[in-house]
């Protein structure tokens, strides 16, 4: 298992600038074939496969069915096989300030370095002071760095136009173990806001992969994350890992010629994926075909989840093999996952 990664909260806005280059893609957990337990090989792999893509860290997503027993050994999973060789973060998701104290207090147990602050559906702050308590309570209960989410699914428009509790994030940032801020709305007044107001203090980014460029010229945007890269490269093909690379190396028309030879994939995600933004939802099994066609493992997630349509399924092969990922496994197969089949097919 894992060591813990014994850091001072007061040293964690340091580890960070340190460690955070380049991308944190999302780790999705595998079931066997009648999903009624983890497929701890199908997770293996998964890390491992982020490990030969690149990323510097994987974000558990274990807001996909899962119960508290089953979260915790999935992130065990994932600590044990990534050991020192990327970081391990998770997505917080408790209905209950309690039941995130829980994650996070096995989280660190088992060697996760961050997590990701996001807000139950039960609550709903009247005061920026309420967002303020809850991620102070958040931080407060762990030394692993914690990074402060912008998203339209939270509905908190009504504490701020942008959706973005300014006030209550202003006080967040200076907390010693809060580290970073991931930006997953798209409007481009928000986005420079943040920058201007946080870039410095936190480790901005944004998911909006084509105004980094950009904004680099300005800030200092270091990594993207966390959402699935692969549906931009594959390990052998490392498209969005080396246009990162040189835009941290300042070769910026180098690094276009990159994003530009990813469009086709790129249009096919959004295609795909654009529409949900506005809802807070995520396709989990798009999201996995996504890293299937790249070498990943595949399968669907329990429900409630998004059916699967062979429609975008085209989509997304289409958009892939035009960037030269030209994955040869049948469709069919990715509704099983590579573990499972390899272990029917001995």
């Amino acid at each position: 298992m894992a060591k813990p990664i014994a850091i001072a909260k007061s040293e964690r806005k340091a580890w960070a600038r340190e460690h955070f280059r380049g991308f944190e893609n999302v780790l999705m957990p595998s079931f066997g074939a009648d999903l009624r337990e983890l497929d701890e090989e199908g997770i293996r792999l998964d890390v491992r496969q982020s490990i030969k893509h690149g990323f510097f860290s994987s974000l558990c997503a274990i807001e996909t069915g899962l119960s508290m027993d089953e979260r915790k050994r999935m992130l065990s999973i994932a600590c044990d096989e990534a050991g020192d060789k990327i970081g391990i973060a998770v997505s917080l998701c408790g209905e209950t300030l309690e039941e995130n104290f829980e994650i996070l207090k096995h989280a660190e147990s088992v060697g996760a370095s961050h997590a990701l602050l996001s807000y139950p559906q039960s609550f709903t702050p009247k005061t920026q002071d309420d967002v303020y308590n809850f991620g102070k309570a958040i931080a407060d209960s762990t030394n692993m760095g914690i990074y402060l989410f912008v998203s339209d699914k939270f509905s908190l428009h009504h504490l701020h136009p942008s959706g973005v509790p300014f006030d209550a994030y202003e006080r967040l940032a200076d907390v010693d173990n809060v580290i970073a801020m991931k930006l997953g709305g798209m409007d481009p007044g928000m986005i420079l806001e943040c920058f201007e107001r946080f870039n410095g203090r936190l480790l901005v980014t944004t998911v909006n992969l084509g105004l980094i460029p950009m904004l680099r010229k300005s800030f200092d945007v270091r990594w993207s994350g966390a959402w699935t890269v692969e549906a931009l490269q594959s390990p052998e093909k490392p498209h969005a890992v080396q246009f990162f690379n040189l835009l941290l190396e300042g070769k910026t028309e180098e690094a276009m010629k990159v994003y530009w030879s990813m469009a086709p994939a790129l249009g096919a995600m959004m295609r795909i994926m654009a529409p949900l933004i506005p809802t807070g939802m995520y396709h989990w099994p798009l999201l996995k075909f996504q890293q299937w066609m790249s070498g990943g493992n595949g399968g669907l997630t329990r429900q409630p989840v998004m059916r699967v349509f062979e429609r975008d399924l085209m989509v997304i092969r289409g958009g892939m093999r035009a960037i030269g990922i030209d994955c040869k496994d049948p469709n069919e197969d990715f509704f099983v996952g590579r573990s499972v089949l390899a272990r029917t097919r001995k």
